[in-house]
């Protein structure tokens, strides 16, 4: 018993003092300036999700981008969706979803990255959180849980996702 209480102990002191690192893609500590800007402009995507911004959603993606496995991806499509979609695609998909969204949300968990040179990879879990307005004013909330993988290559504008995998 004196052992869990020294271990938790521990733990608090570690999580207080910062020590310990987060999972979370808004909590991630960079190791290194390219990682910066990676995280940087992956944040870009819960946070054009958060103001409802098409736009803001669509910049880290490159023009060419290939995103796979969209019948998984959040739950929208249908299972005879096609596998793969453009970017145009997925701009029509954000506007749909903001349409018949009362609240949207996203949290990026379990984040990993890693960066090569000019490419990077990174892993995570998205949960979107959508509601729409139900019958007597009662908000009605779905949960998306989906592992992603973002690709990304060094451009001269920046770092942008070449390719999105749902799992």
């Amino acid at each position: 018993m004196r052992h869990r209480s020294l271990a938790v102990g521990l733990l608090l002191t570690l999580v207080v003092s910062g020590c310990a690192a987060s999972s979370t893609l808004e909590g991630y500590r960079a190791k290194n300036q390219d990682e910066a800007l990676v995280v940087s402009m992956l944040l870009k995507i819960p946070n054009g999700i958060k103001a409802r911004s098409v736009e803001m959603i669509l910049q880290p993606y490159a023009e060419d981008v290939y995103v796979g496995n969209f019948q998984k991806y959040l739950g929208v499509a249908s299972p005879t969706a096609p596998l793969s979609i453009s970017k145009s695609d997925l701009r029509f998909v954000y506007a749909e979803v903001f349409r018949g969204a009362k609240d949207v949300s996203m949290d990026v968990k379990n984040f990993r990255i890693s960066v090569s040179g000019d490419r990077a990879v990174a892993e995570a879990r998205t949960e979107l959180i959508y509601k729409i307005e139900a019958g007597r004013r009662e908000a009605k909330q779905q949960l998306f849980v989906n592992d992603v993988t973002w690709r990304m290559r060094r451009t001269p504008a920046g770092w942008k996702i070449v390719e999105e995998i749902w799992q």
